[in-house]
């Protein structure tokens, strides 16, 4: 029980009739919207510094593909897990969009300015990849929440 309560779990058991007598509920959802935001702004921070204030270091062959594809794996996570009701059945799907699209922009400028970052359609592939990691954890999580 204390595990539930540490994660939230029963702060979203009938969240209707909880709302006004539940007194962290909306702090916790307000926490996971404010945390895909801090997410996102840190993705966009990442994706835009220039090339010479990123490190140098050959982890292995392709290491930048994975860091892409987790990064949006947790972008996809994080919006998910922050507005679980309006992603059900079909709809699970727009968070696929919107990494194909905030993906396409953050390559696309860097394609546009000049701080020696170029437009590679092989990261916007790795980060719509993403999106399956993403969605199957927040499926875990989400069967892990409704116990």
């Amino acid at each position: 029980m204390v595990y539930r309560v540490l994660i939230g779990i029963d702060y979203w058991d009938n969240y209707e009739s909880q709302r006004s007598t539940n007194y962290f509920c909306l702090p916790m959802i307000k926490f996971k919207k404010i945390l895909f935001f801090l997410y996102l702004l840190l993705i966009t921070f990442l994706s835009l510094l220039p090339s010479r204030d990123l490190p140098d270091i050959k982890l292995f062959m392709h290491a930048d593909k994975v860091i892409h594809l987790c990064m949006y794996a947790g972008f996809t996570f994080l919006l998910l897990w922050a507005w679980p009701q309006k992603f059900t059945g079909i709809r699970q799907l727009i968070p696929l969009l919107a990494i194909i699209i905030w993906g396409f922009l953050m390559e696309a400028i860097q394609g546009l300015t000049h701080a020696g970052r170029t437009f590679d359609l092989t990261d916007e592939l790795a980060n719509i990849l993403g999106f399956l990691p993403g969605w199957v954890v927040w499926k875990i999580v989400e069967k892990l929440e409704t116990r």
